[in-house]
């Protein structure tokens, strides 16, 4: 698949068909994963990949379904709550691996009084999220992303017999689309509203 393709195909997905993962697109997504920069060159970030169906709900156990009051959705930000709002767990049950991308956390550099230091962790687990967003695509798959809220990073993690000091991201589902999967309108700004070159 051409890179503007991929580009193009990736979307968030929350409804999957049954048809199983193949091991081997799993690795080649994760490897897409470690390409991604790093600040230190080294790359220790670690992925926790759950395809056994005691495995998957034990890691999402403290996932509720959120309610949703919304009847006729307005914009796409309320057609999205729409979609999404009813389906945080099953998204996630209907997915045939969730990937936890892990990274250690660095007390030291959390410390730096130095502004960028203190996120340059945050963003380059980031960069590796989106490399493994777009290998996804790349293979025909689909997946779906939720970020855990309040305890749940830590209670994710100790579910899945984690060592502590790892920070937990963002969970990711992966799976083929099923036909019927739901999509809210995008909306993409024209080049020329957002591009300021030289000055603003």
């Amino acid at each position: 698949m051409e890179f503007r393709e991929v580009i193009e195909k990736r979307r968030t997905t929350r409804q999957f068909s049954d048809k199983p993962v193949e091991a081997e697109k799993i690795k080649r997504i994760i490897e897409a994963g470690i390409k991604a920069p790093s600040f230190d060159h080294m790359r220790k970030w670690n992925f926790i990949v759950l395809t056994d169906e005691n495995a998957k709900n034990n890691a999402i156990s403290m996932i509720k379904e959120l309610p949703c009051s919304i009847d006729e959705p307005k914009n796409p930000f309320q057609e999205m709550v729409k979609i999404a709002f009813p389906k945080q767990r099953t998204m996630f049950e209907q997915s045939k691996a969730i990937i936890l991308p892990v990274f250690k956390r660095h007390r030291g550099i959390a410390n730096e009084k130095a502004f960028g230091r203190r996120f340059m962790d945050f963003a380059e687990i980031w960069c590796v999220i989106e490399n493994i967003f777009l290998a996804i695509a790349d293979e025909g798959l689909a997946n779906t992303m939720r970020i855990p809220t309040d305890n749940q990073p830590e209670e994710i993690l100790q579910a899945v017999g984690c060592p502590e000091d790892y920070v937990l991201p963002c969970m990711i589902g992966i799976g083929y689309a099923a036909e019927n999967a739901e999509y809210p309108t995008q909306i993409y700004p024209k080049l020329e509203d957002c591009i300021h070159f030289e000055k603003w």
